[in-house]
């Protein structure tokens, strides 16, 4: 019964993941580029910026899985008609048949959780984490935020490795506030740039050239030699020449913030690589929009 009533919160999340996957609305054709100005100088809402940095709560992830996931839909309504054994069964079935099931993981984990059985939340992320490796770098670093708040930390050499990077400054408008600018990139290739809530390009970028200059920009970040994991930095970057960087590793966020005109002027400094394969992204993703 326990696990019914903590699922039964998932629903409350739905509102709130409509605002992270949807462009901001134009009121009408004549005001669209008043609209799409005032969008560039909003920051990202910080349910947005969690999402990104792989730090969605259990809950939360798993009511962003169902809206993906007939599956999971179909478990979560099995609860809710009282026939939690039945979609346990099926999850652990999809499980034991698929490894890789993401939707499974997460669901067996929240159902350990709900029993207080961390040992056995964190035996399923092994399970997953073993089956999927680093073809899905995101999905990985929130398992391990799961993990983390549980207190099942990875191994030395685990905790250090670089799956993702995320680039973060507040660049400088003719008029007025700047625009905040956020790029994110995954060992596997996937990224995302949003100038303010507006995402260049508008639709997943998934060309071979852009996936490839995401990776070559992990591995740049990889090779940094980074501080120990702290607390993301939820302050907003100040604008004019700031540049924050935010390495995402399974052992938690890392961070390091530069100016931008220094790593300009000298290729040697520790960020000047990375710095340079972000623009070089940036540049990409932009031409595309």
């Amino acid at each position: 019964m326990s696990l019914l009533l903590m699922l039964a919160l998932f629903g409350s999340f739905g509102a709130m993941f409509a605002v992270i996957r949807s462009r901001p609305s134009r009121a009408a054709e004549s005001s669209e580029a008043v609209e799409e100005v005032s969008s560039e100088h909003l920051p990202l809402p910080e349910l947005a910026l969690r999402l990104h940095f792989a730090e969605l709560s259990l809950d939360e992830e798993l009511e962003l899985l169902r809206r993906q996931s007939p599956q999971l839909a179909e478990w979560l309504d099995l609860l809710a008609a009282d026939k939690a054994e039945e979609a346990l069964s099926r999850a652990e079935a999809e499980h034991d048949t698929n490894p890789r099931s993401r939707v499974a993981a997460r669901f067996l984990m929240r159902a350990h959780l709900s029993v207080g059985d961390n040992a056995g939340a964190a035996k399923v992320a092994q399970a997953y984490f073993k089956a999927v490796g680093a073809s899905d770098c995101h999905a990985v670093l929130q398992a391990w935020h799961h993990l983390r708040a549980m207190n099942v930390l990875p191994g030395p050499e685990t905790a250090k490795e670089v799956l993702g990077v995320v680039v973060e400054a507040n660049l400088s408008g003719k008029n007025g506030p700047g625009i905040p600018t956020t790029l994110v990139a995954t060992r596997d290739g996937w990224s995302m740039l949003h100038r303010g809530r507006l995402m260049v390009p508008a639709t997943p970028d998934t060309r071979p050239e852009v996936e490839a200059a995401a990776k070559a920009l992990v591995e740049e970040a990889a090779k940094v030699e980074l501080p120990a994991p702290s607390a993301r930095r939820s302050k907003r970057v100040r604008k004019g020449f700031k540049l924050r960087f935010t390495f995402l590793t399974p052992g938690g966020p890392s961070v390091l913030e530069a100016d931008i005109r220094e790593l300009s002027d000298n290729a040697f400094l520790p960020l000047s690589m990375p710095f340079l394969r972000a623009t070089e992204l940036v540049s990409m993703k932009s031409r595309a929009s």
